[in-house]
């Protein structure tokens, strides 16, 4: 993996490659943004509660106990 550097702007949602690195082209790459404006607005608090979610899926047996049960077939 190696890195570049580049400035541009975004229009639409769109960052457009400078030409000097067309090799980019249909390849997939780690993007970081480093805006140098304001803040991006905070995102609200998640509303989704779980606290009554029932799980039973180790209901009948103990998920360490069951995970060494598993280990031991190997």
């Amino acid at each position: 993996m190696y890195s570049i550097e580049f400035e541009a702007d975004i229009k639409n949602g769109v960052v457009t490659i400078p030409p000097e690195y067309d090799e980019l082209q249909n390849h997939h790459a780690h993007i970081v943004v480093m805006v140098k404006d304001s803040p991006i607005k905070e995102l609200p608090a998640s509303t989704l509660d779980f606290s009554g979610a029932g799980i039973s899926a180790f209901k009948e047996q103990g998920a360490v106990e069951l995970q060494r049960e598993l280990r031991d077939e190997w």
